[in-house]
């Protein structure tokens, strides 16, 4: 895993334009500038806070399959979000379990608290990496999309 930079944009926009990948917040981007601002927002948290986002490749191919990180989210910057997006001609090779454990990893080796984890109870195979790298379910809320599960891990 390698920490994104700004010339991965078009690779990246790649996914977050695929509507069959790119299925939270509001959805697929349609614009590049969309992607760019990501990746700034991304880099600025790293520099200003420490929380670092990764670029997820195929060690063969070197072909950009997705990203995993942590981010401030609903949880503040204490106890950070974990979020990953696989490519969907990717998904279910293990790309998202194996980046979130290593992101956990070195949240424990930076000494955080606690990670979480925001999903919605339909999205089965998000909760089933979740499962697999040890969260567990703390608590759920109501927002105007319905039911959010908060999951959280002490690395």
């Amino acid at each position: 895993m390698v920490a994104f930079v700004s010339d991965d944009v078009e690779e990246l926009h790649e996914i977050f334009s695929d509507p069959q990948t790119h299925t939270i917040g509001g959805g697929p981007f349609r614009d590049i500038q969309q992607t760019r601002a990501w990746i700034t927002r991304r880099l600025i948290s790293h520099r200003d806070l420490g929380l670092c986002w990764y670029a997820l490749r195929e060690r063969s191919t070197q072909r950009l399959v997705g990203n995993c990180g942590v981010f401030a989210g609903r949880t503040g910057i204490t106890e950070p979000e974990i979020g990953y997006e696989i490519r969907y001609d990717s998904q279910r090779r293990g790309y998202a379990t194996e980046a979130a454990t290593a992101v956990i990893s070195e949240c424990a080796r930076a000494g955080l608290r606690r990670v979480w984890a925001t999903v919605r109870p339909a999205n089965t195979a998000s909760l089933h990496v979740l499962n697999r790298t040890g969260m567990i379910l703390d608590h759920h809320d109501e927002d105007e999309k319905g039911t959010l599960l908060y999951l959280s891990r002490v690395p």
